[in-house]
């Protein structure tokens, strides 16, 4: 058996990789796989072949991500699987080693995946770096807190001319926040603006008092019969972004004026710091849950801390412990002004010593120093330096991936 692991070569080889992502996540329509692949290059997969078949994948968006509000070039993991009779031969290690030897090579401190099990890529040295919160509810129960009117008004536009007036608000509204990634046009059509199930897709833009679209919402509509007498139709949340409070309050409003709908369903577009809770009358009809979202790996563990602004000027020493990517090890002397960090190898003492995987999540912003060290995650020298660290590692906005990949 002779095997080999590297990228796709060209677009023929492209398609035996696509088959094997068909059959792992039962893509069971061929234009929706060719619809996937018109947005990969074979350079930026990774595979393995077994006697010339390919038998595992991996791919890599090149994709640029706000890490708290500062643009860090990450590499999109994607299609990690393996077919059935070669699981267990330890193909998806060496496949995924080698991507990330990859990404370390293109300059790429960071790599992100949504995980089939979580389980899995811990195994790889991948924290939690974001959460994926799910509101569920009747919009007849989700009224507004009395007195908050908004000055402007939101309206449907015609789906021909949608991104051109709503890319800016999202990257606007991107630009300032933590861990959403800046779309190219293949995440727009893959994601915000795909019609699902073929379904109709429509977009409503907020207008601000002086005509400016300061907020959207993407959906979907359906019908859902039921027994109970009454509406009959649920709404789906495709995209939503907003500029301020009065356009994220229009926006609800509208959502809530669908007469004919009992479900609303937004999924993975708001952060632990949605505003919404503290807006509504009766913040329990929004049926809340909240999942793992985006993992992250730290590819370099020196550019990978330059890399993001802090909240406040400071210096720790951390020790760092990756048993899959060598150059990560040992410690690590790190000084802030906020803005501009300095990074390198130091022979002192750890305040701080930590797994790569753990380091990801601090990093991220998904959870604190003293949390993480409560959760027998990282070890501290003292409480000064969890402190220290907790104030340091802060984002201004909790970390939000909306886009699926």
């Amino acid at each position: 058996m002779n095997v080999e692991i590297r990228p796709c070569r060209d677009r023929e080889e492209l398609q035996s990789y696509g088959q094997v992502v068909s059959y792992v996540f039962s893509i069971n329509q061929d234009e929706d796989m060719e619809r996937e692949l018109q947005a990969v290059e074979p350079e930026w997969t990774m595979c393995a072949f077994v006697d010339g078949r390919v038998v595992s994948t991996y791919g890599a968006f090149p994709f640029t991500v706000r890490l708290n509000g500062s643009p860090v070039e990450m590499g999109g993991v994607t299609a990690v699987g393996t077919l059935p009779h070669h699981r267990r031969k330890g193909l998806l290690r060496k496949t995924m080693t080698a991507g990330l030897h990859a990404m370390h090579e293109r300059g790429q401190p960071f790599g992100i995946l949504w995980a089939s099990m979580g389980a899995i890529y811990q195994r790889f040295g991948y924290g939690l770096a974001t959460p994926h919160i799910a509101y569920k509810f009747d919009p007849r129960n989700v009224e507004l807190l009395p007195g908050q009117r908004t000055p402007g008004r939101c309206e449907l536009i015609e789906s021909e001319n949608a991104l051109e007036q709503i890319r800016p608000v999202q990257e606007a509204y991107a630009a300032s926040r933590n861990m959403v990634i800046e779309r190219p046009p293949y995440l727009w059509k893959m994601g915000a603006l795909r019609s699902r199930e073929k379904r109709k897709v429509y977009t409503a833009v907020y207008r601000n008092a002086a005509g400016e679209v300061t907020g959207y919402v993407v959906y979907n509509t359906r019908e859902a019969p039921r027994d109970e007498l009454g509406p009959n139709q649920v709404l789906e949340v495709q995209d939503l972004a907003w500029l301020d409070l009065d356009a994220y309050r229009g926006l609800w409003e509208f959502i809530r004026s669908h007469d004919l709908v009992y479900e609303v369903q937004i999924r993975g577009l708001v952060g632990e710091d949605d505003p919404m809770q503290e807006l509504l009358l009766e913040p329990r009809m929004v049926d809340k849950r909240t999942v793992d979202g985006v993992w992250m790996r730290i590819v370099d563990v020196e550019r990978g801390l330059a890399a993001r602004p802090y909240r406040e000027p400071g210096a720790l020493c951390l020790e760092v412990v990756d048993d899959l990517l060598p150059w990560n090890n040992g410690r690590w002397a790190f000084e802030t002004d906020g803005t501009a960090t300095t990074v390198s190898r130091t022979v002192r003492e750890p305040e701080l010593t930590m797994p790569v995987a753990t380091l990801a999540t601090l990093i991220s912003g998904h959870r604190g120093a003293t949390v993480l060290e409560r959760a027998g995650k990282l070890e501290a020298a003292s409480m000064a330096a969890l402190r220290r660290a907790d104030r340091m590692f802060a984002t201004e906005y909790a970390p939000l991936t909306p886009d699926d990949f």
